[in-house]
């Protein structure tokens, strides 16, 4: 596979981590594991086939679709030399593009156009027919930028219990969430779902396994006990249990090379471009 990333804009850098795009042969892909954000895919060449587990069969993708993946994991395979780019929203952002709450669109393939109408199908037609990735990343900016202008409001207290969560999943319980941020345990319960598509407990777990794996993963390491003890979970046993919860296998089989993630170091700057083969 060749792989090339490019950092949004500073207006949306807050909410989007990353443009990246994907060229591969006819072959398998990684897997798609659990996560705490979402992926706006647009396929520009070939075509792409997924598969949940427990589906029978593969299905194809559409040309332009919202994935959100909680609690459902994906295989995923290129049909003849296949080519995407793809949007990387960050963890409790994805609902101020979308116009619906997360929890609808959570575990579920979502065309463009079911997401924005008439508006998402041009929105993949332009970025087909613009010349390069800089024409691509102009396009989605543009879309993106008015759909932020438009989009919810903040829910400042909820927003500051997802960033909690997400950069410190094994420090602060979330038993003790509600009160460390003076609001009602109520409100969080209520609200949390529709902006990251499960609740504060679900969501802690997902980020603890996101962040461990995407680590050890990208440092190469498959000695993952001490850096899950160190991440907030109690022993061996603890550890393989969650993983086979949430990654649908053993931490050796996910950590043990092969094809796992779309994982990747984060970007330096604004505008940066980094293109590299990925061997995974």
């Amino acid at each position: 596979m060749r792989i090339e990333h490019a950092s949004p804009s500073p207006l949306l850098r807050p909410h989007i981590d990353r443009y990246w795009w994907c060229t591969a042969d006819a072959q398998p892909l990684p897997r798609l594991l659990p996560g705490t954000g979402g992926e706006l895919w647009i396929r520009t060449a070939g075509a792409i086939e997924a598969r949940a587990d427990g589906d029978p069969v593969p299905r194809p993708l559409p040309d332009a679709h919202l994935v959100c993946l909680r609690r459902t994991r994906w295989t995923l395979a290129a049909r003849a030399p296949a080519a995407f780019v793809a949007v990387r929203f960050r963890a409790g952002a994805l609902g101020r593009f979308i116009g619906v709450g997360v929890d609808a669109v959570a575990d579920r393939v979502v065309d463009a156009e079911e997401l924005w109408g008439a508006a998402g199908r041009r929105l993949a037609e332009e970025v087909r027919c613009a010349a390069g990735t800089a024409a691509q990343r102009a396009v989605l900016e543009s879309h993106l930028t008015g759909l932020l202008a438009a989009g919810r409001a903040p829910a400042p207290a909820v927003d500051a219990a997802v960033r909690l969560l997400y950069h410190r999943p094994a420090e602060l319980p979330t038993g003790r969430l509600a009160a460390h941020l003076d609001v009602s345990p109520r409100l969080l319960q209520r609200h949390f779902p529709a902006v990251v598509g499960a609740g504060p407990k679900e969501f802690q777990r997902i980020a603890r396994f996101q962040r461990l794996t995407r680590s050890l993963l990208l440092a190469g390491r498959t000695d993952y006990l001490p850096a899950a003890l160190d991440a907030g979970y109690f022993d061996q046993s603890h550890v393989i249990r969650e993983y086979r919860r949430i990654g649908g296998d053993r931490p050796s089989v996910l950590l043990g090379g092969g094809l796992s993630h779309f994982y990747y170091e984060p970007l330096d700057g604004p505008g940066q471009n980094r293109v590299r083969p990925d061997r995974r």
